[in-house]
């Protein structure tokens, strides 16, 4: 897969192939000193100070859509753009994006966006555009410092890492943004998982599940931060959809879970954590009967090693050993060798 660019008489669409890993402050210091030493990979550098103002109804018509809308300025640039809805396999993200340069000069409003500008295609039938444009209003903002690293390699692949370092507004509320995201320009999603697996190497690390406009709904509607539910409006269709659907529910849950309990261990969050590293296990096993494979294979016998290990730390009812456990089992490397096996293995051609 690589990022595809159509250009239509009201702007640019492009597919964004990305891949978020939230991290802590040290990682600027970090990518600087030793990751990019490490790459092999010519290097291209900007820094960006970013502010981005999203918008949406007041009965969220847009978020029920898995649309996001925004706004962007940077050095008194300003640009809107339109994400739509895609595909996320268990942290690798696909949208469709939509992006409009604004000019002022021409009249064009910078606080408010005019969607007539994207063109009629982008949008879903359900949506009356003109009736949508009446009722759009700001919710929230993302202030951000952003360092870039365009990495193009010998064999001709093509990926921008970013440091984000900000946070998200919503009225007197906010939550802090601190993550890296890796987005194919060119070439082999391999590429991206290369790179992510050497950070996660360097630098304490979790996959990313949602976006910045996730955290700025839940932020802006009051709701648990933590909890960012996910818009599924395209069911699975086949059963490889549904058996990749399945897997990419189960790591988002591990996901979660882990992060929760390094911040407050408690007994019923390391039980229901070996709720779902067993039924991780038994999905694998169905996966892997409808597509057995040297990978999912090796994936399979690791999983199953953890969740021996993880009973017994549970006998022992030590919150450092369970922490110490999640250390030395890398369960962010397991999740991505996971979500790489989705992607990239033959059946993905179904999705």
């Amino acid at each position: 897969m690589s990022k595809c660019t159509l250009i239509s008489r009201k702007g640019f669409m492009e597919y964004e192939i990305e891949l978020k890993l939230l991290t802590n402050e040290q990682a600027g210091e970090i990518i600087e000193t030793k990751l990019l030493s490490q790459l092999n990979a010519s290097v291209t550098q900007e820094t960006q100070i970013l502010t981005n103002h999203y918008f949406d109804t007041p009965d969220r018509t847009l978020r029920h859509h898995d649309i996001g809308l925004r706004i962007r300025g940077n050095n008194l640039k300003y640009e809107q753009t339109l994400k739509t809805a895609g595909k996320s396999i268990g942290g690798l993200h696909q949208r469709p994006e939509y992006n409009v340069q604004l000019d002022e000069s021409k009249e064009q409003n910078i606080s408010l966006p005019k969607l007539r500008l994207f063109p009629l295609s982008a949008w879903p039938k359900t949506i009356d555009v003109e009736e949508l444009q009446a009722k759009i209003e700001p919710l929230f903002t993302t202030h951000f410092k952003r360092q870039i690293y365009l990495l193009t390699f010998s064999g001709g692949d093509i990926v921008e890492l970013v440091w984000d370092l900000g946070e998200v507004t919503s009225g007197n509320k906010s939550e802090p943004i601190c993550e890296i995201e890796l987005e194919l320009k060119k070439g082999s999603t391999e590429a991206l998982f290369k790179i992510a697996k050497c950070i996660v190497s360097l630098l304490p690390t979790t996959i990313g599940i949602n976006s910045k406009a996730a955290l700025g709904y839940k932020l802006c509607d009051g709701l648990p931060v933590k909890k960012c539910e996910q818009y599924q409006q395209n069911l699975p269709k086949t059963e490889t959809e549904k058996l990749v659907s399945f897997l990419t529910l189960r790591l988002q849950d591990f996901q979660m879970l882990s992060v929760e309990i390094r911040r407050h261990y408690s007994v019923e969050l390391a039980a229901n954590i070996n709720q779902v590293l067993i039924a991780l296990v038994d999905d694998l096993d169905v996966f892997n009967h409808h597509f057995p494979c040297p990978p999912v294979n090796l994936i399979h016998v690791k999983l199953k090693t953890l969740v021996d290990d993880w009973a017994l730390v549970m006998q022992q009812n030590d919150k450092n050993s369970i922490y110490n456990l999640l250390v030395k089992a890398q369960t962010t490397q397991l999740q991505l060798d996971i979500v790489q096996c989705l992607v990239e293995q033959p059946w993905s051609s179904n999705l």
